[in-house]
């Protein structure tokens, strides 16, 4: 109670700054909110190249990019414990004539743009398995308040980059929008795995930080955080029974969540810790088998066309708790395992089906093909 009063508070403050702002003319500039940011770096490039439209990046917490392609006075700090930032900030939301965010934003709640303004939602993934946005199971065991809430920030959202028809039809579930919003011109960082050059560069700066890999074939095991998982026993995957079967000729990277905690862990000549320091999509084209859940993960990787197994040891309850928007085990590219055992068989027994991973990747990255982000930027600002 305390807690979306503490809320309430923040986004009515945060409207009426909003509101003084909208009072100026809007200017030619484009403003990108960012939790992630890796979609919103290709687009910055493509705004660059075909626009002279300037950008600003409000940067919230958790963004762990950089952003070096654009000046430091242009990224403004986007937090609450930064009040002047903050507020500089909304003017900037209030004022720009073109906003593309990456998620679900809490602030967009007080920000009631004008109808000129186009807002483009990134996301964060090209593909989804569970349930979010109105689909979302909980949102039903939650307070009138915080719904309209909800309903606010998604009403924020005029048009979304997709690359696919399937990633359409979610969207449109999952925020209540039509098809003549969707943008069908691909997912803008998928463009990295349509460049040799880049992919290769990527993996080789992988492989010079991590000579261990040298002469071994790479398993990248990336699970979706869990709500309960902080240590890494909770991982639910015996390291220790893969080295002694695998270990011989294969090398295992763990790209795990932040929050979780290893202690005890220590790298070795099987397993190697890459959750911090490596971006993800370096690690894709540096794996040979991609191990994972319900991550968005395999959507990208399967442009790649290599093998994947997945390990939804909790399926039946996650299922009933989060909610998947398709039959999981019939649907995923790539044999099922519940067991690190069962890992082990569909590794050393080579159970894959490259054929479903390149049916999956034509369906999901339909509308991907190298040039999202050029074709997207087109499309907004109509270049």
């Amino acid at each position: 109670m305390i807690k979306e009063a503490a809320i309430a508070f923040y986004l009515a403050v945060l409207s009426t700054i909003f509101n003084i702002f909208s009072l100026m003319p809007l200017k030619d500039k484009t403003i990108m909110l960012s939790s992630f940011g890796d979609n919103i770096e290709y687009v910055i490039d493509e705004v660059k190249k075909q626009t002279s439209s300037e950008i600003y990046i409000l940067k919230e917490p958790r963004s762990q990019k950089t952003f070096n392609n654009i000046k430091a006075d242009n990224i403004v700090d986007f937090t609450p414990r930064k009040v002047f930032s903050l507020i500089r900030g909304m003017y900037h939301l209030a004022t720009g004539k073109y906003i593309f965010i990456d998620n679900y934003h809490v602030v967009l709640a007080a920000c009631n743009f004008r109808a000129s303004v186009k807002c483009t939602q990134l996301w964060h993934a090209n593909g989804a398995v569970k349930y979010f946005g109105y689909r979302d199971k909980t949102i039903k065991d939650r307070r009138s308040s915080t719904y309209d809430r909800f309903k606010k920030v998604y009403s924020r959202f005029h048009y979304f980059a997709v690359g696919s028809d399937e990633m359409a039809y979610i969207f449109g579930e999952a925020f209540e929008a039509d098809d003549s919003r969707m943008i069908k011109t691909g997912v803008p960082r998928t463009d990295f795995f349509y460049s040799r050059e880049a992919v290769n560069n990527a993996a080789k700066k992988v492989h010079a930080a991590l000579p261990e890999l040298t002469g071994k074939k790479v398993l990248l095991y990336a699970p979706t955080f869990r709500d309960h998982q902080f240590e890494l026993a909770d991982v639910n995957l015996s390291i220790d029974l893969m080295k002694k079967s695998l270990g011989s000729e294969y090398h295992l990277l763990l790209k795990l969540h932040p929050a979780v905690k290893l202690s005890g862990f220590n790298n070795d000549e099987f397993v190697t810790d890459v959750s911090t320091g490596f971006e993800i999509n370096s690690l894709l084209v540096s794996s040979d088998i991609l191990i994972t859940d319900y991550s968005s993960i395999p959507f990208e990787f399967s442009i790649l066309n290599k093998p994947m197994i997945f390990f939804p040891y909790d399926l039946k309850e996650y299922e009933k708790e989060r909610g998947i928007w398709f039959n999981y085990e019939s649907y995923m590219p790539g044999p099922i395992a519940y067991s690190t055992e069962d890992i082990i068989k569909e590794i050393q027994e080579n159970n894959f089906d490259i054929q479903k991973v390149t049916d999956f990747n034509d369906q999901w990255n339909k509308y991907s093909s190298g040039q999202s982000s050029r074709d997207l930027v087109k499309h907004i600002y109509g270049t």
